[in-house]
């Protein structure tokens, strides 16, 4: 159960982050603002912590390799892909657009493999199935020293650049923007 807490907070601070920018261009271009998206996709990478969990009721090991699913597995390409057609496609249900769609959910679980990226060496296999090698930039060793659950230098950096976000957002939206947010909650178009 320890994966499913790995990087949890870090991932929504850094995943809001992304969010409130992306979003405010977007919307600045169509009228829509679909940043929820990459909230929430911002996690979808650790989908296959499932097998963990529930390791005999389901069996999802030969999806791809033909060895038993594990921690990490979800994190490359194919599945960014593979689950960006997939949202879309169900937001297409509830008239979001295929396209807007599939890039937000590409960013959000886009954000986690380069978050990830920065703090484990090895990384993943982020290219699969181009390439099986881990990559890693490392810039911060991960440990979660801050009450068992963050890194303290990772969560500091990550509210630094969620304060900076948000305040670059207010300058250039304006405080109405929230006003108007507020009102609608989600504008689906």
């Amino acid at each position: 159960m320890i994966i499913i807490i790995m990087m949890l907070l870090e991932h929504w601070i850094y995943s809001l982050s992304v969010a409130i920018i992306a979003g405010m261009v977007h919307f600045k271009h169509t009228g829509r603002d679909y940043s929820w998206i990459i909230i929430a996709s911002a996690y979808a990478p650790d989908l296959d912590f499932i097998q963990n969990i529930i390791p005999n009721k389901i069996n999802l090991s030969g999806l791809y390799y033909t060895l038993p699913i594990k921690h990490g597995d979800f994190h490359n390409i194919t599945f960014l892909l593979i689950y960006g057609f997939i949202i879309a496609g169900l937001l297409k249900l509830f008239k979001y657009k295929f396209m807007d769609s599939i890039i937000f959910a590409c960013i959000g679980f886009g954000a986690h493999l380069i978050e990830d990226a920065l703090v484990y060496n090895p990384a993943y296999a982020f290219f699969w199935p181009i390439s099986m090698q881990k990559f890693d930039i490392e810039m911060i060793k991960y440990t979660k020293d801050w009450l068992g659950i963050a890194n303290t230098k990772i969560l500091f950096i990550g509210i630094i650049t969620l304060v900076l976000c948000i305040m670059l957002r207010t300058v250039i939206d304006g405080v109405d923007r929230i006003k108007v947010m507020k009102k609608s909650h989600i504008r689906i178009q």
